[in-house]
């Protein structure tokens, strides 16, 4: 029994080694490309009609949310190059893959530098919350840290279907509201200053609905033990 359990913690730790090499490997990549430095509107403006650019927007995109970088530029530079349900699509499938990667970065790797934001209030906040109510309104509010809540939910093990769920939910809605925002601002040099007060109040209100979903659910299960 005790050898079947050293030879299993023994894999643990490999595998969390490979992981840990693969996300430094990813991470000296990411800014030795300069992919970092690539999403700009004056860089990727002239690729607008270029057939790979939504791919080269996904790629980035996934990589800075793995890796925990900030990530509102994808939210404003997309919808510059296209209309916003196309717009929408991208950063869909860009946070899809980057939330999955900055998930199991964290739950499979656990190092150092993942697992100091254990002390995190999004951890902790997690570890008590995991509905999807309440894991909606963490990704809609806006300024969410999307890469700090991936990594949350992989430490404290959030169910990974659940949270891709409430991800892609979320995310659909703030990104087309985003798009249709900055679709009518002019000249807007970042999210920031493209979104009108109705976006955020929009987006506010969903996220405060969502948690009192979540309130009203927990209280019910509560009263059901009792």
């Amino acid at each position: 029994m005790e050898f079947t359990e050293e030879r299993s913690d023994r894999s643990r730790k490999k595998r969390s080694i490979f992981f840990a090499l693969l996300f430094v490997a990813g991470l000296v990549l990411y800014f030795t490309t300069g992919l970092n430095e690539l999403i700009t509107p004056e860089r990727v403006r002239p690729l607008a009609n270029h057939p790979l650019t939504p791919l080269f927007i996904v790629l980035s995109m996934a990589a800075a949310w793995t890796f925990a970088l900030p990530g509102s530029v994808f939210f404003f530079v997309t919808p510059l190059l296209f209309a916003p349900p196309e717009a929408t699509i991208i950063i869909c499938i860009g946070s899809a893959i980057g939330t999955a990667m900055g998930y199991g970065t964290a739950r499979f790797v656990g190092g150092p530098w993942v697992e100091h934001f254990h002390s995190h209030r999004v951890t902790k906040f997690l570890s008590r919350h995991s509905s999807f109510a309440s894991l909606f309104a963490i990704r809609i509010f806006p300024g969410s840290q999307h890469g700090l809540i991936n990594y949350g939910a992989g430490l404290v093990k959030v169910p990974i279907f659940r949270f891709l769920l409430a991800t892609i939910a979320a995310i659909a809605i703030k990104a087309f509201l985003y798009a249709k925002a900055i679709e009518g601002s002019v000249g807007a040099a970042n999210v920031q200053e493209a979104l009108n007060w109705q976006t955020v109040t929009a987006l506010s209100l969903l996220g405060l609905l969502a948690l009192g979903g979540h309130i009203l659910g927990r209280k019910r299960g509560i009263q059901s033990l009792s």
